[in-house]
């Protein structure tokens, strides 16, 4: 009866403090915030990369692009200098908010204009993604709990792909000018909800940030434990970047056009459950088991490149590995690395690899035909594997406390259920 009592109070007790999480103000405006985020520039990402194809020659499109990585870069690290003098990041990040409407709104003048306006875009639009999405990470990390962070930040990019679905249906039935409007509607509903449900100036909100110690970047980069996630982090982006052009002329039309899309929704799926099982057995497990399957699939391209299951294999197995690594690497590694410190340098450190590896497949797409597929997957395996090997080396960020306690638990309710069916 004790037993059964114990595993009660440690079941009432997550499930209250998940449920207080969720329905906490200042975590739900976070929520708000960060899948408002996600569905806006991943959708304008592809709506103005369809429009500057339309128009300009693919030599643009890697300048223009290299505008906007580069003005993202620069207005990322601008953000994260302004943010401890501000003392809070609402200012912060409603200002990003407002630049993110104008900056889609202008979008609507795109085909009225030469290239020098492109460029012009390209480069707010950079800024309007920049700016604030390091402190938007850190927002999330500063408000949600350790134990329950990875269930949380599973269910937040769960939800942000749903959104992400939404707008991009509303897209694909609009003209250009429509579309624009569409977006910068849609960031305008949040940085409307920011303003209303943001919680009033307490200690959770006011004192968040200058309670927290700022460090400089050199910190950051000699930070052993961030290195040994972030070298992988970034092979990982680099290959997948690489690629992406190639798989994409390796498997054609309509088969390279479908993938995204079924390793978007698989990728959602697999980041919803990789979230809840890394509170269970931790954070390194599950990007380990991520670099595990994606190495498994260029293998299995590399080795049985003309089995039609090997390509399904290798679909099912990227979009799983694609949703852990964006969860774990954009939601939750970085802030609990950061611990108590000012978590915007982090953040802004961990998404320059996503950032610039992006930009590689742009400039390197005129030349996918050019590469030999066998040995570029053949390769790729390789290199995923030995990218393992850094992390097996670093720490768990999840305290081993809060695991056993999950694991003792487990292992209370398991004893109970035995205990009542014997009577």
């Amino acid at each position: 009866m004790r037993d059964y009592r114990l595993v009660e109070l440690y079941g009432m007790a997550e499930n209250s403090a998940v449920r207080g999480v969720l329905l906490q103000r200042g975590f739900f405006t976070v929520f708000m915030v960060v899948v408002n985020a996600f569905s806006w520039y991943f959708p304008l990402y592809l709506f103005f990369l369809s429009g500057l194809e339309h128009m300009h020659s693919p030599s643009f499109l890697i300048v223009a692009f290299g505008v906007q990585y580069l003005a993202a870069i620069c207005s990322a690290v601008v953000g994260t200098a302004v943010v401890k003098r501000l003392g809070s990041r609402d200012m912060l990040l409603s200002f990003w908010m407002l630049l993110g409407i104008g900056a889609s709104a202008l979008m609507i003048l795109l085909e009225m204009f030469n290239g020098v306006f492109a460029l012009v875009l390209s480069c707010l639009l950079g800024i309007s993604l920049g700016l604030g999405f390091p402190s938007c990470l850190a927002y999330f990390g500063d408000y949600s709990s350790q134990e329950n962070r990875g269930f949380l930040a599973g269910v937040t990019y769960f939800s942000s792909s749903l959104c992400i679905v939404f707008v991009g249906l509303l897209l694909s039935f609009a003209s250009f000018t429509i579309g624009a409007l569409i977006l910068a509607s849609w960031r305008g509903v949040g940085l409307a909800l920011f303003l209303f449900f943001k919680p009033e100036r307490d200690h959770h909100n006011e004192n968040i940030v200058p309670s927290r110690t700022d460090v400089p970047y050199k910190a950051v980069f000699s930070d052993k434990s961030f290195l040994l996630y972030l070298i992988p982090w970034a092979m990982f982006c680099l290959i997948n970047f690489i690629e992406n052009p190639i798989v994409d002329e390796f498997f054609g039309d309509p088969v390279a056009s479908f993938i995204p899309i079924a390793e978007f929704g698989i990728g959602s799926l697999a980041a919803l459950a990789g979230g809840w099982i890394s509170d269970s057995v931790g954070r390194k497990r599950v990007v380990i088991s991520g670099f595990i399957l994606l190495g498994v699939g260029y293998a299995l391209l590399g080795l049985f490149p003309n089995i039609n299951l090997s390509w399904y294999l290798y679909i099912i197995l990227d979009g799983a590995a694609w949703g852990i690594f964006l969860l774990m690497f954009y939601m939750i590694i970085w802030a609990e690395l950061a611990g108590n410190r000012l978590k915007d340098k982090y953040c802004l450190v961990g998404l320059l690899p996503f950032l610039v590896s992006s930009y590689t497949q742009i400039v390197l797409t005129p030349y996918a035909r050019q590469i030999d597929i066998s040995a570029a997957f053949s390769l790729a395996s390789l290199f995923l594997f030995l990218a393992v090997f850094p992390i097996l080396v670093a720490p768990e960020t999840l305290p081993e406390k809060k695991i056993e306690l999950k694991k003792l638990r487990k292992y209370l309710a398991k004893a109970t259920e035995i205990r009542q069916s014997q009577g």
